[in-house]
């Protein structure tokens, strides 16, 4: 590899390197606004993966595709297409460019199942399997599930960077729906990466984000200061989840309510694993 060569190759595709061995370039999906782009990572060098290949545009495709060839042609080994979970928005062209790069689809057992008929996946990856390699070190698959079951984050074994998905967000925020999401294990997960002290998190969507530890502690103390206001609202009769918006969600604007509807309907099964509320049908109830 020529040092030449490789920058000419993040220039001409418009992308940037976060450190050695990991590179960045965002490209447009149809994701959650205010997010209109999802960040696509080359991560590792002797052996490489394209993180969430999802972007529908053709032209962004070829962007993608120009991008890899040439760095491969400085030196970079691309083994597969890396899934961090089974969103649109991280799948969504995984298999038009698998058959254009003829490489195979990695993912967690969890998001082939939620794939399945849709994207075939070639590999399961499972916690701590080494999915690429640096110059400096491996980078290691970390099952991060609660914003969706088969849910992946990579993190660097030596300078403790973290491909992180959509386990946080540097743009708009993390939706955990309870159509496939889980409140329990999202909290949870996000302990999990607090305990691996990332120095930096790479989301899906949205800048690198560096202070790590203390946005791993405001996402969980926003998300139980929320679960608060929402078991705060809930009374002895029974009530629909919509009811308790204005005292639950007084603080966001009104536009971003049908989001947060999804969002409390996850809070709300929380509370209920938590013997703190009931639900009859549609309705919930304060125990």
């Amino acid at each position: 590899m020529t040092a030449r060569a490789y920058q000419d190759a993040l220039e001409q595709a418009r992308a940037s390197e976060v450190v050695a061995g990991l590179v960045v370039m965002a490209l447009p999906t149809p994701t959650l606004p205010p997010a209109t782009a999802t960040n696509h990572y080359v991560v590792g060098w002797q052996q490489a993966v394209l993180v969430d290949p999802s972007t529908p545009e053709p032209r962004s495709q070829q962007r993608l595709i120009d991008l890899v060839e040439n760095l491969q042609d400085a030196g970079m080994r691309l083994r597969a297409l890396f899934l961090t979970h089974h969103h649109r928005d991280h799948s969504g062209a995984a298999t038009q460019l698998a058959q254009r790069l003829q490489l195979p689809i990695w993912a967690h057992a969890e998001t082939a199942r939620l794939l399945a008929g849709t994207v075939a996946v070639d590999r399961l990856i499972a916690e701590a399997e080494v999915v690429a390699t640096d110059a400096a070190g491996n980078w290691q698959a970390v099952h991060t599930p609660g914003h969706a079951p088969g849910h992946l984050c990579l993190q660097h074994d030596q300078h403790r960077g973290v491909v992180a998905g959509d386990m946080v967000a540097g743009q708009g925020t993390i939706l955990v729906d309870p159509s496939d999401g889980n409140m329990a294990q999202y909290l949870s997960s996000l302990e999990r990466l607090r305990s691996l002290k990332p120095a930096f998190l790479a989301p899906a969507h949205g800048p690198v984000l560096h202070d790590a530890d203390a946005l791993l502690q405001h996402y969980r103390q926003h998300r139980l200061a929320r679960e608060a206001k929402i078991a705060g609202a809930l009374t002895k009769d029974w009530q629909q989840p919509a009811d308790l918006l204005p005292e639950a969600y007084g603080d966001v604007s009104k536009v971003a309510w049908p989001m947060a509807l999804r969002s409390m309907q996850s809070h709300l099964i929380h509370l209920a694993e938590q013997g703190l509320a009931q639900q009859q049908g549609s309705r919930w109830r304060r125990l």
